[in-house]
C-alpha cells in the first residue's frame, strides 16, 4: 500500500516584509525635496527673512521677559530669608541626597544575590510586590523583585539597579 505523499505548496512571499518605495528611497526623496525647496527659495518673491527675523526677535523677547519676571519674584522672596537659612536648607538637602544614595547602595549590596531559596535551595517563584516595596523602589530608583519558595514558605527580595539585568 502506497502512502500518498503530501505536496509541499510554496507559500507566497508576504508583502509585509517587502520594502516600500519610501523606505527604500527615503534618503533620495528627502534630498530631492530639499533641492526643490532651495530652488523655490531662490526664485520666490516673499519676504521670508523679515518674517523669520521678527519671529525670532519676538520669541527672545518673550523668553527674556519670562526669565526677568521669574528672577524678580525669586529675588524679592529671597530677601525674606537670612543667608544662614539658605545655607542650612541646602545642607539638609545635600544630606538627604547622600542618605538616599547610601541606602540605595546598601540595599543593592545586601539583597542582590537572591537566585535560589537560602533555606532549602529550591527554586523561587516571582510574586507581586506590596505597596511599600513599590514605593521604596520608586524613591530609591531600584528594581525590586519579590520571591516566594513553595517548599518552605520563604519570602525574599532581590534588589538591583534599573540599569542592570
Amino acid at each position: 500500500m502506497d502512502v500518498p505523499q503530501k505536496k509541499h505548496r510554496r507559500r507566497k512571499k508576504s508583502k509585509r516584509f517587502e520594502k516600500s518605495v519610501v523606505r527604500e528611497f527615503g534618503s533620495e526623496i528627502m534630498i530631492g525635496i530639499i533641492f526643490f525647496f532651495g530652488i523655490f527659495l531662490l526664485y520666490e518673491e516673499m519676504e521670508i527673512k523679515r518674517y523669520v527675523f521678527d519671529g525670532i526677535v519676538s520669541g527672545f523677547q518673550y523668553v527674556t521677559h519670562g526669565i526677568s519676571h521669574f528672577l524678580s519674584n525669586l529675588l524679592g522672596r529671597a530677601e525674606e530669608y537670612e543667608t544662614s537659612d539658605i545655607v542650612g536648607a541646602t545642607l539638609i538637602i545635600i544630606a538627604l541626597n547622600l542618605l538616599i544614595a547610601r541606602v540605595r547602595q546598601k540595599s543593592i549590596s545586601i539583597l542582590s544575590e537572591l537566585t535560589e531559596c537560602p533555606e532549602c535551595g529550591d527554586d523561587l517563584v516571582l510574586i507581586h510586590r506590596n505597596i511599600f516595596q513599590r514605593a521604596f523602589g520608586f524613591v530609591f530608583r531600584l528594581k525590586i523583585r519579590r520571591f516566594h519558595c513553595h517548599s518552605c514558605d520563604y519570602d525574599g527580595l532581590r534588589v538591583r539597579s534599573p540599569k542592570s539585568i
